[in-house]
């Protein structure tokens, strides 16, 4: 029988499949695979006849000798040369934890809570035990200084290359800060409408203060219309080059028709005056029919390169102001978004106390896009427990102070418990200038500052409280101190090899349900 007769044609074989070419019971279905399995054993008797024929056909040819016992592969060299492959490492994203803290101190509508107290004095170093561990903080401002001998170029190279997430970057959005909030998104639900209500299609309301160019504000409209939800959003920031960008903003987003920027009464959008506060409040309330927005982010911040150690004392009353407009505008169990950085001195930890005090509760959560070696981290405040809360008239009267401060010169002098590196720091700022910052010129440091606005007995009665923010404080310290060391291995040697920033860039794209770049 000719071989080419027995050949089933390939066109009769409905199974195939072609994406999966090296699995021989996927490749031909049953009739064709005994079909060639036929055709393999007469061509096996054409070509090996029985054993007579094949000793006279192979009778020139030399006979090949068995193998050698030592040619084969035995299990322990198999094992031994598997053991020396090295395989690339599977890389998983880090699981973050959002811890909660829940204040258990009963509140009281329209009553003041207890332990309202400025106290005004020279700057100084901090205790540093309070809210931290001194020998962490002294280590941390140690490294940071030795970052200062490094020059712009090199710095920004090896931050680049030490950080997994560098190349996470801005997705589709204008900035790294809309990435972030996505991060924060996907962690705790911000963009979710949490209550009942009696209207069929609800319109998620949010405020964005001192946010420029806009980075939140992007994002969130971009989350809400990509869900086909309504949206409708409020702004104010310094009008300066870094206000709201809304033609940078992505396409699909329509920041014409669902976000209305404001610059105050006098155009400035300045969050230091209280005139521009009181009408940014009257804006939303109008828009609101009076009840506020469901949810306030403040991502207002200073560009404080080579100043990073006295970044906290330089943002007070940037973040009181931010705190302070977030409870005129945000409606009861609305929540709340702020970007600290250091919570080391009094003044900060007691912004972080009336917080806890006046929602259901917060957290403290340092993103993962967030670059490790800096101190930038997120409160989250759920549930505001009052709108329009007694708090509100105090902490007017201490941005009044803070007003009152810098417009009188002061001629006061260092207080000699300033020690360490701190002193140093403080005395290098005093002889220097100011230098421009993303929300206004940074200012020199003030020889007389409000110290604390929460009388510290009165926090040191929840210890609960100080060890969530000693805890915080000390792990991302800890982060800190790492990521600044293997910044330095890489100024170094700038031929280290980096992580595999790409597999990061798309694990977190896809965690936080982002699109890639375009």
């Amino acid at each position: 029988m000719s071989l080419v007769s027995r050949v089933v044609n390939p066109s009769h074989n409905s199974s195939y499949n072609y994406h999966d070419r090296y699995n021989t019971n996927n490749r031909y279905s049953q009739p064709m695979q005994q079909s060639l399995y036929y055709l393999r054993e007469e061509q096996h008797r054409v070509y090996h006849p029985n054993k007579s024929q094949n000793r006279k056909q192979n009778a020139s040819l030399p006979s090949v000798p068995p193998p050698s016992p030592k040619s084969f592969i035995t299990e322990q060299s198999y094992a031994s040369k598997v053991k020396n492959i090295t395989l690339p490492p599977i890389i998983k994203l880090p699981k973050q934890h959002v811890d909660f803290i829940t204040c258990n101190i009963p509140y009281e509508d329209g009553k003041f809570i207890k332990g309202l107290r400025m106290v005004i004095g020279p700057v100084t170093e901090p205790d540093y035990n309070i809210f931290c561990e001194s020998n962490i903080v002294h280590h941390l401002l140690q490294k940071k200084d030795s970052i200062e001998s490094v020059s712009h170029e090199r710095f920004t190279e090896a931050r680049q290359k030490s950080n997994p997430y560098e190349k996470v970057g801005n997705s589709i959005f204008m900035n790294r800060a809309a990435v972030k909030l996505a991060c924060l998104d996907s962690l705790i639900g911000l963009t979710t409408i949490k209550r009942d209500d009696p209207v069929k299609d609800h319109v998620f309301c949010f405020a964005d203060i001192c946010g420029g160019p806009g980075g939140f504000t992007e994002y969130l409209l971009w989350r809400k219309l990509s869900w086909g939800e309504q949206v409708s959003g409020w702004g104010i920031t310094l009008n300066n080059a870094q206000n709201f960008d809304i033609n940078r903003f992505y396409h699909e987003t329509n920041p014409r028709k669902y976000f209305n920027p404001c610059y105050g009464v006098d155009d400035t959008g300045d969050l230091y005056k209280e005139d521009n506060i009181k009408d940014f409040e009257r804006t939303i309330k109008d828009g609101t029919r009076g009840i506020g927005v469901d949810l306030v982010t403040a991502d207002g911040g200073f560009d404080v390169r080579g100043q990073e150690q006295y970044q906290e004392i330089h943002l007070k009353q940037l973040i009181l102001c931010q705190v302070l407009t977030m409870f005129m505008i945000l409606r009861k169990n609305g929540d709340f978004v702020l970007k600290l950085f250091d919570i080391f001195t009094p003044f900060t930890g007691g912004i972080v106390w009336i917080l806890y005090r006046h929602f259901e509760k917060i957290c403290i959560i340092k993103p993962l896009s967030s670059r490790p070696a800096n101190s930038e981290r997120y409160i989250i405040c759920r549930n505001l427990r009052e709108n329009n809360p007694t708090i509100i008239s105090y902490l007017f009267k201490v941005n009044q102070k803070f007003n009152e401060i810098k417009s009188t010169k002061s001629n006061s002098t260092l207080s000699p418990k300033t020690t360490s590196s701190f002193n140093r720091l403080l005395m290098r700022e005093y002889q220097s200038h100011s230098s421009y910052s993303r929300h206004s010129k940074i200012p020199t440091l003030p020889k007389v500052d409000i110290n604390e606005i929460i009388d510290l007995s009165e926090i040191n009665k929840d210890q609960e409280f100080l060890r969530y923010i000693k805890q915080k404080n000390i792990d991302i310290a800890k982060s800190q101190i790492k990521a600044i060391e293997q910044l330095l291995n890489l100024v170094k040697n700038s031929e280290m090899k980096p992580p595999n920033q790409e597999e990061f860039k798309r694990l977190c794209l896809r965690e936080w349900g982002l699109p890639s770049q375009e």
